[in-house]
């Protein structure tokens, strides 16, 4: 389930091939992805986790909301008020792609929040979190 919502995530936002350079899947800690070597700016889509409701049924079905964030990565030598900038469109066209985004049987994927993670140097680094609700049933 995890894997697929990841793909179709990937797959939605492949569409942004021509403002972004990489599009792909991290499985490591945030602050890794500064020194993984790519082409910037770049998408990379995490599982965070979910979060499940209490049983309510006898049946086991777990009812759970799975949240993904989705990090873009961008640099610009100029100033950090163009790299933000350059940064609005390519969030804009993620929104695009993912809000109300049906993936199969699992449900549709909506925003939850955007935020600014870095702005060290040159690099912006932005957080793009979503989630699904989902069930899970043994």
């Amino acid at each position: 389930m995890i894997q697929e919502i990841i793909d179709a995530i990937t797959t939605a936002l492949a569409g942004t091939a021509g403002i972004v350079g990489d599009v792909g899947q991290y499985a490591g800690d945030i602050g890794d992805l500064v020194k993984k070597p790519k082409r910037l700016p770049a998408l990379w889509v995490i599982y965070d986790g979910a979060d499940f409701q209490d049983r309510e049924v006898e049946a086991i079905v777990a009812q759970h909301t799975m949240q993904f964030t989705v990090v873009l990565m961008a640099k610009n030598h100029r100033s950090r008020k163009d790299g933000a900038e350059a940064c609005h469109p390519i969030i804009e066209s993620v929104r695009t792609s993912l809000i109300g985004l049906m993936i199969d049987e699992y449900g549709e994927l909506w925003p939850t929040r955007e935020r600014l993670i870095d702005a060290s140097g040159p690099l912006m680094v932005y957080g793009l979190s979503y989630k699904i609700e989902t069930s899970y049933q043994a």
